[in-house]
């Protein structure tokens, strides 16, 4: 996998594009164009799912956690690969450092999560936690 650099201040100006995409053109235009993201920003990500299974998108949100110093857990049962979102590190930074946190903003993260597995054969879910920045999202290989 490829190493990846994020600076925080990222998620604030995410959440705020969401908010005024979909304010401004609606929520089919803001799906829209997550999934149009997705397919682009994740084209090596859908490869390696193809290629190695869900162990590629174990590495990619370990990654991506750790990086963050996220606080979660990750492991498999039934042949399903679960993430168990403690703390998010987005949301935690969008609410420390005064950002609006759009209303889409975890709702991205499932549409970004599904078009990424209905590329590769995958499918996944995403139940939000009762505390903000807290979920447990699901990924498995698509029945055929």
């Amino acid at each position: 996998m490829r190493k990846i650099n994020i600076h925080q201040d990222f998620h604030g100006a995410f959440s705020n594009a969401l908010g005024y995409l979909k304010d401004n053109f609606g929520q089919d235009a803001m799906e829209n164009y997550l999934r149009r993201i997705a397919k682009n920003v994740y084209r090596p990500l859908i490869k390696e799912l193809k290629r190695k299974g869900l162990k590629a998108m174990e590495e990619h949100w370990r990654e991506i956690f750790d990086l963050e110093n996220g606080k979660y857990s990750l492991g498999y049962k039934d042949r399903q690969l679960i993430l168990k979102v403690k703390e998010c590190p987005a949301v935690s930074h969008i609410l420390k450092t005064g950002y609006k946190l759009s209303d889409s903003f975890c709702d991205s993260t499932r549409i970004v999560n599904e078009t990424i597995c209905e590329e590769a054969g995958y499918k996944s879910s995403l139940k939000l936690g009762s505390k903000k920045g807290t979920c447990e999202q699901r990924f498995w290989k698509e029945s055929k």
